[in-house]
């Protein structure tokens, strides 16, 4: 059975953690969510303390498998579900598995890739060579791509320690996690009759949040270590979604700010066509009293 841990009293609310990290990643977003809820929180087979999937065995219903274990495990009629990156994919095989078994999921910074990192993970799979693979997700190469696709490359004591961690998880199970992820990231979240929130980092990297957002797609201002370093912006849309099903459209800060930037970009648009106008009514007097002084001249 799944390794896990559980902290907090009041309804059961399962979190699922992200690639190679243990549940160790919600140290920053859990005091915010267990004085409301009882937190189930597990570690994904090969992950931490929990047991691999069989060679040959689908590694995402493989996890809803298990995830559904626990349930049964603590008498749990029916729980949510926040799930964060790669574990969104996790989460939306046991949705679709598991519907009964589920009150509300939300998915936090969902892995729907850009495309250059789908290629990214077609060159991964395409690569039978271990020692290559190795080569790849270890040592600053690894330390870099955590860099660039959690922090935006800004350095932060949390770079370093989801390296360490990510480092002492298997080789294969890494590699598999990724490689097995639907459509190499780029197939859409299947539908489900579930109530479900999706929480889209604004300054998120790694993913390809909707162009058009749904009602239950919101923005909030973070990369992808939202879990981490922006835990008190994800709390604020979680909780009432979980508590009342509502869905909070966007932190008021950064509403507001988004607004002034709107009008700011609105504001330098009508300057650029105001310049441009007066650009070019210059431009035209000069070539008109240009075209009366050559005039002038033939008549002279």
């Amino acid at each position: 059975m799944l390794n896990y841990r559980i902290e907090g009293e009041g309804l059961p609310l399962l979190l699922i953690h992200g690639w190679g990290v243990t549940y160790s990643m919600w140290e920053k977003l859990a005091p915010l969510l267990k004085p409301h809820y009882q937190l189930i929180m597990i570690e994904l087979p090969g992950i931490g303390g929990s047991p691999q999937v069989e060679h040959g065995q689908p590694y995402y219903p493989a996890c809803a498998e298990e995830i559904e274990e626990v349930r049964l495990a603590l008498g749990i009629e029916r729980w949510s579900l926040l799930a964060y990156s790669s574990g969104t994919r996790a989460a939306e095989a046991y949705v679709q598995r598991y519907p009964q078994s589920i009150e509300r999921a939300v998915f936090l910074c969902p892995i729907y890739l850009a495309e250059i990192w789908t290629l990214f993970l077609h060159l991964l799979d395409n690569t039978p060579n271990l020692t290559i693979r190795h080569w790849i997700l270890s040592h600053w190469r690894l330390y870099s791509l955590i860099l660039a696709l959690g922090f935006n490359g800004r350095p932060h004591p949390y770079t370093s320690t989801w390296k360490n961690e990510i480092e002492l998880q298997s080789l294969d199970i890494l590699i598999r996690t990724l490689c097995e992820i639907p459509g190499k990231g780029r197939t859409p979240f299947a539908s489900t009759e579930i109530p479900t929130l999706f929480i889209w980092g604004g300054r998120d990297a790694l993913t390809a949040r909707p162009r058009h957002l749904r009602p239950n797609d919101i923005v909030i201002p973070a990369n992808h270590s939202a879990p981490m370093l922006a835990a008190s912006k994800v709390a604020e849309v979680v909780l009432p979604f979980l508590q009342e099903g509502k869905l909070v459209s966007a932190p008021k800060q950064w509403r507001s700010r988004r607004l002034t930037q709107n009008r700011d970009k609105k504001r330098l648009r009508v300057i650029g066509r105001t310049q441009v106008k007066r650009h070019k009514t210059t431009r035209r007097r000069f070539v008109l009293r240009k075209k009366a002084a050559q005039s002038e001249h033939q008549l002279l």
